[in-house]
């Protein structure tokens, strides 16, 4: 039973959540228009796509990109856990510059459900990414996220929550020294990497975080005959107790992809003055 104080601070954060990703429609839509309208249009499309079935958004690894990946880092270290792409980057809110409408873009993204009784850890990664990145920085990337998850699953068994932008920065920050050793990086790749992940995040879709991680949970759902022999149960009483009702996670994934549609109804909205182009008239 969720008491009315719980259900108060769920709909203040769903609130804010949404004032957020309205600013971030602005930051999106001045990056779109330096795009070829055509290209505008494409994204967009992608967009729909993703509303109408976010689970969509996510496919499996090719059987040459899952033996690259397992080649860089190990496949014992990736053994249960699945691997997927994206044609989106993911944006969520700057920890690096933490004021309104600074975002931070992204490439991968590491995440572990409980589904059915069972744990499902799964990295999602984007493909033009996967594509352009060279071997070092792949590996980089993916240290990057193995080392997060591995932080943030301690955090969780230690029942911190709602982590700040401030925590948020030190565990990336701790991770990302972690990738840089482990993988053995040059500085001057480090930065590469970096500006490549601008240039392609600038000219091809970009989604929040909780789109993303919703439609990973979807995935799982619409695709459970072929993903459960990834599932783990459980390793001890803690982990048990972290399990989330599926109910909930239901909860939380179709709020996830409501304030998507507030997001492109607002993105569609800053793009043209009339809105007839990209498909919505404003009256």
């Amino acid at each position: 039973m969720i008491s009315s104080e719980e259900e108060e601070q769920q709909r203040s954060y769903n609130a804010e959540y949404i004032a957020w990703l309205q600013i971030a429609a602005k930051v999106i839509a001045a990056s779109l228009k330096k795009l070829d309208p055509t290209r505008i249009t494409e994204i967009l499309a992608f967009y729909e796509d993703y509303l109408e079935h976010p689970a969509s958004m996510h496919v499996p690894l090719e059987a040459g990109e899952e033996e690259r990946i397992g080649q860089l880092v190990g496949n014992d270290r990736i053994k249960n856990i699945m691997l997927l792409k994206t044609g989106a980057f993911i944006f969520a809110p700057s920890i690096l510059a933490p004021y309104a409408g600074s975002l931070d873009y992204g490439t991968a993204m590491y995440r572990r459900y409980p589904l059915h009784g069972l744990w499902f850890s799964v990295i999602a990664l984007n493909e033009l990414y996967l594509k352009a990145a060279t071997n070092s920085m792949l590996r980089y990337m993916l240290e990057h996220e193995l080392a997060q998850g591995e932080i943030y699953a301690e955090l969780a068994m230690h029942q911190i929550k709602n982590l700040s932008l401030e925590l948020k920065g030190v565990i990336h920050e701790e991770a990302r020294m972690k990738a840089i050793q482990w993988s053995c990086i040059s500085t001057e790749e480090v930065n590469q990497e970096r500006a490549l992940i601008l240039e392609l995040s600038a000219r091809n879709p970009v989604v929040p975080v909780h789109l993303a991680s919703a439609s990973l949970f979807r995935y799982l759902e619409e695709h459970w005959e072929e993903i459960k022999q990834f599932g783990l149960t459980s390793r001890n009483e803690r982990e048990k107790e972290l399990e989330i009702p599926l109910e909930k996670l239901s909860e939380w994934s179709d709020f996830s992809v409501y304030a998507f549609k507030i997001f492109l109804k607002d993105l569609k909205r800053e793009l043209t003055a009339t809105g007839a182009e990209y498909g919505i008239e404003i009256v």
